[in-house]
């Protein structure tokens, strides 16, 4: 999986499954269409494309074996997205209790990533950081893993107003935090 972009949108539809895959086939097709994108919002999670990497494929191995498990899942992109967040906040926990702080130390872009694009990203994040933690995980599936309303309310376990809400107040937050430090709208 190296090399991936993990800052550039990907145009895929986000469609929703009917039911968990069950043969390799299906499971081949669903792990081409949400690879990358699970890839990136690990990545925005984690700022680690390795980390990343690792997380996405222990899911998607956990997924298959446990595909019998969970041929009921209605909305397989949001179950899929909700594993990836749980997996992420283990791994940065664990990342936080095994290491001492890194002051200075600059993290490295990606394979394949421009500097400037690994710049915002870390910019994007650190303005994340500020908001509420379910806040910024809805505008992260929202703008990361392109998914509508419906699938983050799934994926999070509240309903869709709920969602909405923390959308929106995220959203105004940014503004107030931009628009206090001069920065760009």
């Amino acid at each position: 999986m190296s090399g991936i972009n993990v800052l550039q949108p990907v145009g895929l539809v986000m469609e929703r499954s009917r039911s968990w895959p069950q043969s390799i086939r299906e499971f081949e097709a669903l792990v081409d269409t949400y690879q990358h994108r699970l890839v990136q919002f690990a990545f925005c999670r984690l700022q680690s494309l390795a980390d990343a990497e690792d997380v996405v494929q222990d899911v998607l191995v956990q997924a298959y074996r446990e595909r019998e498990k969970r041929k009921d899942v209605g909305n397989v992109a949001a179950f899929l997205y909700r594993m990836v967040a749980n997996r992420s906040t283990d791994v940065a926990r664990r990342r936080k209790h095994a290491a001492a702080p890194l002051e200075g130390v600059e993290i490295a872009a990606p394979e394949g990533v421009a500097a400037e694009s690994a710049t915002q990203q870390r910019r994007i994040e650190g303005l994340l950081g500020r908001l509420p933690a379910r806040q910024a995980e809805v505008i992260r599936l929202r703008v990361y893993g392109e998914l509508p309303f419906e699938a983050i309310a799934q994926a999070a376990g509240c309903t869709v107003p709920t969602v909405k809400s923390r959308f929106r107040y995220g959203i105004q937050k940014l503004r107030r935090i931009l628009k206090r430090s001069g920065g760009e709208r």
